[in-house]
């Protein structure tokens, strides 16, 4: 009787395991959504589940949302000529990163600047870069906006930022100098694991990649070789939005 009993425990607890695994594999959104527990032992503590965020990234419509009059953890990049892009801002992975962006989109700092720097199947970056006609209006000149450096929130800097640089994340550009972000910005068009850990990855695109796609594929620049566009890509405006 006692080596039936304990062939049955021994059968429950390998069914036990089994269940336990099962619901790990198939972990639903709401689940632990924004943690990896299998980062747990670097030290670190736990960092963002990067297959949770993939799913997330152009997971919604533009249509899905509405005008905030408020601040918002939703933001809206309307681009000229090219259309809107949704992006979902995560002051708990980046506080002080989503808190300046925060503050110059209630400042209305983005409009009438350029997405200046495309390479495709690599990133899309804007944000600090405003065309200006010369007096005779014959040509443009490019004077560059300023705005207060932050702190870079990204590991090498140290501080923990586990929100990789996949397809759709949008993440803040710097010169050399780690603390050096200000305005501008890109987007990711395709994953660029090179950057975890250098760069300051705030937020992801909710609805509107083929927009990114679309820049991201534009033909002409200004010059061989080079990255600014022929024709300028203009962001009419930066604005908070909720869902619907």
């Amino acid at each position: 009787m006692n080596k039936l009993l304990k062939i049955i425990c021994l059968i429950l607890a390998v069914c036990s395991v089994s269940i336990f695994f099962a619901s790990c594999d198939n972990e639903s959104v709401s689940d632990k959504a924004y943690y990896d527990y299998e980062n747990s032992n670097t030290g670190s503590g736990t960092g963002i589940r990067t297959k949770f965020v993939e799913r997330e990234i152009d997971s919604m419509k533009v249509e899905d949302f509405v005008t905030s009059d408020k601040e918002s953890d939703y933001v809206l990049i309307k681009v000229k000529d090219y259309g809107e892009i949704v992006v979902l801002l995560r002051a708990d992975v980046a506080p002080v990163t989503v808190a300046n962006f925060k503050k110059l989109v209630k400042e209305n700092f983005h409009a009438g600047t350029i997405f200046h720097r495309i390479i495709k199947d690599f990133m899309i970056q804007g944000g600090g870069m405003v065309p200006t006609p010369d007096e005779d209006g014959k040509g443009i000149t490019y004077d560059t906006k300023d705005a207060d450096e932050i702190f870079g929130e990204f590991d090498s800097n140290g501080f923990t930022n586990n929100l990789y640089h996949v397809r759709g994340v949008i993440s803040m550009a710097r010169t050399d100098v780690k603390n050096s972000a200000s305005c501008q910005f890109f987007i990711v068009h395709e994953d660029s694991a090179h950057l975890n850990g250098d760069y300051a990855s705030f937020g992801y695109v909710l609805a509107g990649m083929d927009v990114v796609d679309a820049i991201a594929n534009c033909k002409e620049f200004i010059e061989p070789n080079s990255t600014m566009p022929m024709d300028d890509i203009i962001i009419e405006s930066i604005t908070f939005v909720e869902p619907k």
